[in-house]
């Protein structure tokens, strides 16, 4: 008798301990649910991501963004921006990137397009000159981060991909890929009118490198030394 009882007791408390794991793994299934739910849902939007999905779903709009002066208004830099809308009956996101630049000359009319496709991503875009961002000095030249390729393989173009380096002149003429496979620009500095220091990583590796803006080359690069080393 006092056997049976025993094992009544073993049976209930294991029913018990089951009921409650079985409440718990409900309540933590609904949050995760309720959490994706949520961020579908929900309106978004997202800058510097271009989505590689061929999909009906996939409204892509374009503008121009706001021009910029270049060198006594000798040059007009204008950015082409892509709008992709995802509107769908239970969400609705979108994405703006740059995708191009247009450079007109004001004083012959020309113009001229950076790229004669929109299959990049243009993560950045920086107007060398010497001195800070406020500086009057002459822009020698434009450096660009570009994202060409989807490195990591999940139908979209953005900055946790592999990026590439380029320069061009301030009209937007002698295009030079510089640095390939770049995971990150770290910053860059101009030494004197010539010469443009940058810091970046690639293969998880710290580099510094000099940049020749006469030349558009690389003439030094050197891996950064590790701490303590």
């Amino acid at each position: 008798m006092e056997e049976n009882k025993f094992f009544k007791l073993v049976w209930r408390f294991n029913g018990l301990v089951i009921s409650v794991v079985g409440v718990l793994a409900v309540a933590v299934l609904a949050l995760v649910t309720y959490n994706l739910f949520q961020e579908v849902t929900r309106d978004g939007s997202t800058s510097s991501i271009v989505n590689l999905e061929g999909s009906s779903e996939i409204e892509e709009n374009w503008r121009f963004g706001q021009l910029s002066k270049l060198n006594d208004n000798k040059t007009i830099m204008i950015p082409l921006f892509s709008d992709q809308s995802f509107n769908r009956a239970y969400f609705s996101k979108s994405s703006s990137s740059t995708r191009n630049y247009l450079f007109v000359n004001t004083e012959t009319s020309e113009k001229k397009w950076l790229f004669d496709h929109t299959n990049y991503l243009i993560e950045r875009s920086d107007k060398l000159r010497e001195g800070d961002y406020s500086s009057d000095k002459p822009v020698v030249a434009i450096l660009y981060q570009l994202v060409q390729l989807d490195s990591d393989q999940n139908n979209r173009l953005a900055a946790s991909d592999l990026s590439t380096l380029a320069i061009t002149y301030p009209d937007g003429t002698g295009y030079r890929e510089v640095i390939k496979d770049v995971e990150n620009i770290v910053d860059h500095a101009m030494l004197n009118q010539t010469e443009l220091f940058i810091i970046y990583q690639k293969a998880g590796i710290s580099y510094s490198a000099i940049l020749n803006l006469e030349r558009f080359e690389i003439s030094e690069s050197e891996k950064l030394p590790r701490v303590g080393s």
